[in-house]
């Protein structure tokens, strides 16, 4: 009778070193051949010489990433079709969580998708909403394979990976020594590249007793700025049927009237006059930020990896692996001016109401008194000015350090480990070019809200050095965060059942959190108004303990259940179950389904997190319950107070898998697996609108005024209010044929369809539905064709992202329906990679990749122009066509 044959056993066996199972244990065993290898697979601590279990596990393993041109993990993972916003991206304006990426399943957040090493944690990156590991900080050249598990909470790794498990295997067992360089740059000769990695590994278990790796990589990254693209090149978009985004607000001065300035008058400094008669702007001196702004960051990266495996005898053996990593990364980007910083502080004001405005209403110029030296009109007038006489910049630099020490082997009948880890994140980022508002006001300005005569605009080299540095202060934030863990688990077989041994894990885990997030003090305490940062300071302890069963109860059916108790040190305890169940009716085809809840226990940051002070303009339900044009409760700027919530709860979820996996012929497999995950007492910070309509709920965080009853002060904190319901499919396909002399050709293809993404803002309210709009996308696939064929193999992969649309709902407006309705929809996007290799030399190995073959523009995101790229991050990248050729040689 015919065996089954699941292709993803082969792969995964075929990853861990072993050839391709051709038969079951059972028949190898009374054959007298060697029983293959029993394998751990993502998911389970179970090994088992079936890899394919109840639940959906995708496999991307060293060979494949190379054939992809991936420069990063980073790389690898954004093109995972399961991935979907809320993600972390090196590409696009820069944030708080700058220089890291990370990956997220579902759509569900970075901070709901856990991303293991050798199946255990790390420490996550310092900075950003959500707690996630940096993948940019894993080299990829360590990278042995990645195993994605897709059902949702994991009993074994963590209940709180809500929207699913990326496990990142790094090598071992290397033997030789390698040395690889590669570079690569862009169709437009920028974004250029350069790698140098070399890797030693000496030993073998079996004739020496140990093996010992050593990795280490180099790897550098030039800037692109956006003005380097077609659409881009500057940010007078009116070739779109947009705006002008080039801006008058640069050193302009102007008749001083209104808030915004009367008559142009001319220009301050010696900046050159815009010749452009079709222009407002003609004459003047004009901001143009995409000769500033970057598409792509500078980087640097370096990595030194070191994995040992000693052989103690009695079937025992030590393991160890250490890794340092140093990633930077630099960008600039675009410098505000007098109009956003007057409309946000309110610190530059017509004073004495001498410009045609009441006393004390916000303006957005500078006003140069007649008597200062730059004053060429013989009265006060108004300048709109740009603040970049230092030019606005940011660079970060992470330093990241894990150690691993551990013991496996077999204790009776029971395959044990057990380890000790330690890990350890350092994060550094600088900004330079935001203004600090009191030196400003103070030292710029004299008491008359007039710029002193001692400052000179539009020339930084003319004024005090002191002040300049007081007035564009360097900025530091610092992050120290770290994780630490001992865990034991082991597994054996108790007693056969019909369908073959009943088996059975357990493990215990503990683990130590550290998180340190200090903004600088300027950031924190006010001084800098347009940005506002908070720390988060905090640690806790996490002791979990998990055991799982695997029943094979009938020939065809097997059964599957574990379950998971973790206890915080600061938050109590959670119970989480998980239960399978795989069906094979026929022997080329099984059925599979998975059951899990989730629970996700608050973050560091989110429980610790410092406040956030400001203003936010508001309607008063209780003195304006119908809009008067009269009455200033109906349109009310009112102070509120963002940060942590000691009383939040837990957000927890229920997931569900239903799906099968067949193989036709050897060789040959499809699956297909449907999910549903629903998470409720999501966590976002709570609505100013929202608070007040249930004031009576939420009286405690509304502060009114005791005599005139009047608003004074609202607390918007962080809540359990959302709740997100996604459903989907997940399709992945693959095998391979001889062409006989010709060699041999390998068909790969995985896909998602996201058929539906519920999500209420607030409890009660109905919920809507975001798939296919903005950064919602319903498809998202890969598809690959590989050849091999003596010493030459070669690849063609496409990667598609559907398109959606710019309307974050299916409710909201479209603000380019009138005027350009093809401007709301991002198109879906395909592109095509190519790789070929050649291993005909003796010890060296040659290879070119391309990516993005057609060069092709990533589709138009004309909500993203205010930002100047014109494309959404999330999924798409401008860097265009880019070839990259490696050489790696073998020394004897």
């Amino acid at each position: 009778m015919s065996q089954i044959r699941p292709i993803v056993r082969a792969v995964a066996l075929l990853c861990a070193g072993a050839a391709p199972l051709t038969a079951s244990a059972q028949a190898s065993a009374e054959s007298g051949a060697v029983a293959p290898p029993r394998v751990e697979i993502t998911g389970s601590r179970i090994k088992r010489v079936d890899a394919e279990t109840a639940s959906a596990v995708q496999v991307i393993t060293a060979e494949q990433i190379a054939r992809s041109g991936a420069a990063t993990v980073s790389d690898v993972l954004r093109d995972l079709p399961a991935g979907n916003t809320g993600a972390y991206t090196s590409e696009g304006t820069p944030g708080q969580a700058f220089g890291s990426a990370g990956i997220s399943l579902r759509g569900l957040g970075a901070g709901s998708t856990l991303t293991l090493i050798n199946g255990r944690r790390v420490a996550p990156f310092g900075f950003g909403s959500a707690s996630f590991v940096d993948t940019n900080s894993i080299p990829v050249d360590a990278v042995e394979r990645i195993e994605v598990l897709l059902d949702g909470a994991s009993a074994i790794y963590g209940a709180d990976a809500i929207g699913g498990v990326i496990n990142i295997i790094l090598r071992k067992n290397y033997e030789g020594l390698a040395l690889k360089v590669s570079g690569g740059t862009s169709a437009y000769h920028d974004g250029n590249t350069g790698d140098i990695g070399l890797t030693y590994g000496k030993g073998t278990l079996a004739q020496d007793g140990y093996n010992w790796l050593l990795s280490l990589s180099h790897r550098d990254t030039s800037p692109v700025l956006v003005n380097a693209r077609p659409r881009t090149r500057d940010s007078d978009f009116r070739r779109y049927g947009l705006a002008d985004r080039r801006s008058s607000f640069s050193s302009n001065a102007y008749t001083a009237s209104g808030t915004t300035g009367g008559s142009f008058l001319g220009i301050i400094g010696d900046c050159p006059a815009l010749v452009d008669a079709g222009s407002p702007l003609n004459g003047r001196c004009v901001n143009d930020n995409t000769s500033a702004v970057t598409l792509q960051s500078k980087s640097q990266r370096d990595n030194i990896y070191s994995a040992l495996t000693y052989d103690l005898g009695r079937g025992w053996e030590m393991f160890g692996d250490a890794a340092l990593s140093r990633s930077r990364q630099a960008s600039s980007m675009y410098s505000y001016a007098t109009n956003s910083y007057g409309a946000y502080t309110n610190d530059l004001v017509d004073k004495y109401g001498l410009y045609g405005n009441a006393p004390g209403t916000t303006i957005s110029y500078l006003l140069l008194p007649a008597s200062h030296p730059q004053n060429k009109w013989g009265k006060t007038v108004g300048v709109r000015y740009v603040f970049n006489d230092v030019p606005t910049t940011i660079a970060s630099e992470s330093r990241n350090m894990r150690g691993t020490l551990g013991a496996r082997g077999t204790l009776g009948k029971w395959d044990v480990e057990a380890a000790a880890m330690f890990s350890r994140s350092l994060t550094d980022t600088r900004y330079h070019g935001y203004i600090q508002d009191k030196v400003l006001i103070n030292d710029v300005l004299d008491a008359d809200g007039l710029v002193r005569n001692s400052f000179l605009l539009h020339n930084p080299g003319g004024n005090d050095a002191g002040l300049m540095a007081r007035l564009y202060p360097e900025l530091n934030n610092h992050a120290d965060t770290s994780t630490s863990s001992v865990d034991v688990h082991g597994n054996r077989e108790l007693f056969t059942l019909p369908g073959g041994p009943l088996s059975i894990a357990v493990g215990a885990e503990y683990r130590h959190e550290k998180f340190d997030a200090m903004p600088d003090q300027l950031f924190t305490d006010g001084s800098i108004q347009l940005i506002g940062m908070t720390g988060a300071n905090g640690s806790r302890s996490v002791a979990a303990a998990y055991g799982e069963l695997s029943a094979p109860v009938l020939k065809t059916v097997e059964l599957s259940l574990a379950a998971r108790s973790d206890r915080y040190s600061d938050f109590g305890s959670a119970f989480t179950p998980k239960a399978g169940v795989k069906w094979s009716p026929l022997p080329q085809l099984a059925l599979r389904s998975t059951y899990a809840e989730g629970f996700r226990a608050p973050s560091l940051p989110e429980l610790h997190a410092g406040n956030t002070n400001g203003y936010t303009k508001v309607l008063d339900p209780k003195r304006c319950p119908v809009f008067t044009a009269g009455n200033d409760d109906c349109e009310r700027y009112v102070a509120f107070t963002t940060g942590a919530n000691p009383d939040i709860k837990a957000e927890k979820s229920k997931s569900l898998t239903l799906g099968f996996v067949a193989e036709p012929v050897p060789g040959w497999s499809l699956s297909v697996d449907a999910y549903h995950i629903k998470r409720r007492d999501e966590l976002s910070t709570i609505s100013a609108s929202y608070l007040l309509e249930n004031e009576a709920k939420f009286a405690d965080r509304i502060v009114r005024n005791p005599v005139s009853g009047k608003l004074d002060h609202l607390s918007l904190i962080t809540a359990n209010l959302s709740s997100t319901e996604t459903r989907g499919v997940d399709v992945d396909a693959r095998g391979s044929f001889s062409v006989g002399d010709w060699g041999r050709v390998s068909l790969s293809a995985s896909y998602n369809r996201m058929n539906s993404y519920l999500s209420t803002d607030v409890p009660g309210n109905d919920p809507v539905d975001y798939v296919g709009y903005y950064l919602q996308p319903k498809n998202r696939g890969r598809a690959g064709v590989a050849w091999d064929r003596g010493p030459w193999d070669a690849s063609i992969n496409w990667s598609y992202v559907g398109g959606y649309s710019v309307k974050s709902t299916p409710d909201t407006a479209c603000s380019f329906q009138a005027a350009n309705p093809q401007l709301c929809d991002v198109h879906s996007w395909l592109t095509a990679s190519a790789y070929i290799g050649y291993k005909g030399f003796r010890n060296l190995e040659l290879s070119l990749s391309v990516q993005n073959l057609a060069n092709k523009e990533a589709p138009m995101d004309a909500s993203q122009l205010a930002y100047l790229q014109g494309y959404g991050t999330s999924y798409h990248s401008q860097l265009g066509r880019y070839v990259q050729l490696t050489a790696s040689y073998k020394f004897k």
